[in-house]
């Protein structure tokens, strides 16, 4: 919307100073009077101005407002670093405790890991309403599913440890 806005006012040297050094200052008094010649620019410029506050000024703000996410971060990188033991651990030495330690650890590693890239990346600002709570609700799906998948494997077959072991121990056809 801001380059199609820029693209549009190019012909007008003012307007595109303005937007180019001060886009989220323009006074929306300044805005009406540049835009008498043509282009309806007050309208457009004001939706300039809500999307730029809505994307580069309000949302981290509004997401830090939501609740203090440093318990989240910090569990996180525990997680991470208990998982360069608990990965080992459990191919060394496979049994069942290890085997769900493992298959729990990672389908929570990949699913923090994969909804910070759909909260970042599936924006309802881009998307529209719908499309955000649709990727969270599949996202929350799969790893459902997955975590549903391994803990079965590791009750009903030989577990993820030994299955492991047996990947490695595959010798290549020569």
């Amino acid at each position: 919307m801001a380059l199609s806005l820029i693209v549009k006012s190019a012909a007008k040297p003012q307007i595109m100073q303005n937007l180019l050094r001060h886009p989220s200052s323009l006074q929306f008094s300044q805005l009406t009077q540049q835009s008498q010649k043509g282009l309806n620019l007050t309208k457009k410029c004001t939706n300039f101005m809500k999307a730029n506050r809505t994307l580069f000024v309000s949302a981290p703000l509004r997401s830090a407002a939501k609740g203090d996410h440093t318990k989240l971060w910090t569990m996180e990188k525990a997680l991470s670093a208990s998982l360069l033991g608990i990965v080992p651990a459990a191919i060394m030495m496979p049994n069942p405790i290890l085997d769900n330690l493992l298959a729990t650890a990672v389908v929570i590693h990949f699913h923090w890991g994969l909804e910070a890239c759909v909260v970042d990346y599936v924006r309802a600002i881009l998307f529209g309403a719908a499309a955000p709570k649709l990727a969270l609700g599949g996202l929350y799906l799969v790893s459902f599913l997955t975590l549903g998948g391994l803990l079965y494997f590791n009750y009903h077959d030989i577990g993820l440890g030994k299955a492991i072991r047996k990947i490695w121990a595959l010798k290549p056809n020569n």
